[in-house]
C-alpha cells in the first residue's frame, strides 16, 4: 500500500508490444502512480509529451516506427520526465553507452516485473529529490531578487533622502510594516516614487 504522504507520479509506457505495456501496468499497480498511459508508438508518444506532463517515460525497444534511442535522448532534453529503456541483450550495451550521459536508464530484456518496478521507484525518487532541489533554488532566486530591490532602494533613498544606511533599512523595514506588505514590496513603492 502506498504511504499517503507519497507524492503519486505520472508514468507514460511507449511499447508496440502489448504485453510488455500490460506487464508494466500490472508491475506498477501498487497505489504508487496516479496514472499510467500507454502509447505504441514514438509519433503517439511526442504527441502525448505535448499535452501532458509525465514523471517516467518507460520506452520498450525498438518501437513501430523508430528504434526509440533518438525518442529518449528527446523526452531527456526537452521535458522533466526520467526516462527508462528497454532494451535486447544484444543491444542493450551500446544504447546505454549512448544515452547514459542524458541520465536514462537501460534495463536489459528480457526484463523482469521486479527490475522494472525498482528501476521505475528509483526514477521516482531521483525526480521528486530534483524537485525539491528546484523549490529551494526558487526560492533562494526570490530571495536574492528581492535583497537586491530592497538594496537598490536603500540607495534611492540614501541618494535622495539624504539618508543613512540604517536610516534607510529602518525606513523599508517600517513601511512594510506599516503597510502591511513585505520589504520587497515596500522597496518597490519606494523605486516607483
Amino acid at each position: 500500500m502506498a504511504d499517503s504522504n507519497r507524492k503519486q507520479h505520472d508514468v507514460l509506457v511507449v511499447s508496440s508490444y502489448e504485453k510488455f505495456a500490460a506487464s508494466v501496468e500490472r508491475a506498477l499497480s501498487d497505489g504508487r502512480y496516479r496514472a499510467i498511459e500507454v502509447r505504441k508508438s514514438a509519433s503517439l508518444a511526442r504527441r502525448e509529451l505535448i499535452e501532458r506532463s509525465y514523471d517516467i517515460v518507460i520506452i520498450n525497444m525498438p518501437l513501430s516506427d523508430e528504434p526509440g534511442v533518438e525518442l529518449a535522448m528527446d523526452i531527456s532534453t526537452k521535458y522533466t520526465a526520467g526516462v527508462i529503456i528497454t532494451a535486447s541483450s544484444e543491444i542493450s550495451e551500446d544504447v546505454a553507452e549512448k544515452v547514459t550521459d542524458y541520465g536514462i536508464i537501460v534495463i536489459t530484456k528480457p526484463a523482469t516485473v521486479k527490475s522494472v518496478s525498482r528501476s521505475v521507484r528509483l526514477m521516482c525518487a531521483i525526480q521528486d529529490r530534483l524537485k525539491k532541489t528546484e523549490k529551494k533554488v526558487l526560492s533562494l532566486e526570490e530571495k536574492m531578487n528581492e535583497i537586491r530591490i530592497v538594496n537598490r532602494a536603500k540607495w534611492k533613498l540614501i541618494d535622495e533622502k539624504k539618508m543613512s544606511e540604517e536610516e534607510a533599512h529602518k525606513y523599508i523595514g517600517k513601511l512594510a510594516m506599516d503597510s502591511c506588505i513585505t520589504r520587497g514590496e515596500a522597496a518597490e513603492t519606494i523605486l516607483a516614487q
